[in-house]
C-alpha cells in the first residue's frame, strides 16, 4: 500500500492534470479570471458559479428561434434537425431535478408533447391532412413516431410526383 506522502503526490499529479485540461480549453480571458484556482474542483465551481448557470437571455432566445422555425423549403428530416437542435440546447439548460416520485416521467411527457405540437406547427401546410391525423391520435404519438409518419407521408408525396411526371 503506497504511503500517504506518495498518494498525495499521486493526487496532485491528478489534480495538475485536470486542472491542465479545463485551462486548455476554456478562452483566455476566462483562464486570467481562474489561473490561481488550487484544486480542480476550486476551479471547476468557479467556473460553474460564473458561466453554468441558466441564462434568461439564452432561453428567452432559444424559445424565440423555436417559434421561428418553420419548414418552408426543407424535407423533414432537415426540418426535424434544427428542432431537435434547439430541444437539445434548451434540455441543457432547463433540467427537470431528480425525483423518484414518478412526477419527471408525468413532466418528460408534457414537454414530449409540447415539442410535437411545435414539429407539427411548423410544418408546410401541405401536410395539413397528416398533421390532422396525428392531432387526433389518443394518446398523442411520440415525436419519433410522428416523424416516422411524416417521412412515410413525404416519400409516398414522391413516388406519387414522379408518376405523374
Amino acid at each position: 500500500m503506497p504511503s500517504e506522502e506518495q498518494q498525495m503526490i499521486v493526487w496532485k499529479r491528478c489534480n495538475d492534470m485536470v486542472i491542465s485540461w479545463i485551462l486548455n480549453i476554456i478562452t483566455r480571458d476566462i483562464s486570467d479570471n481562474v489561473l490561481y484556482a488550487k484544486t480542480a474542483q476550486v476551479l471547476w465551481n468557479e467556473l460553474n458559479a460564473h458561466y453554468g448557470q441558466a441564462n434568461g437571455a439564452k432561453f428567452y432566445q432559444l424559445q424565440k428561434n423555436l417559434c421561428q422555425i418553420t419548414q418552408r423549403n426543407n424535407d423533414i428530416p432537415t426540418y426535424s434537425a434544427k428542432m431537435k437542435s434547439k430541444w437539445d440546447e434548451l434540455n441543457v439548460i432547463n433540467t427537470l431535478p431528480l425525483c423518484t416520485c414518478g412526477a419527471a416521467h408525468a413532466f418528460a411527457k408534457r414537454d414530449e408533447d409540447q415539442r410535437l405540437i411545435q414539429f407539427l406547427i411548423g410544418l408546410n401546410p401541405s401536410y395539413d391532412t397528416i398533421r390532422n391525423n396525428i392531432l387526433m391520435m389518443e394518446p398523442f404519438p411520440s415525436i419519433n413516431r410522428a416523424y416516422g409518419i411524416l417521412i412515410q407521408d413525404e416519400k409516398q408525396k414522391e413516388i406519387h410526383t414522379t408518376t405523374i411526371v
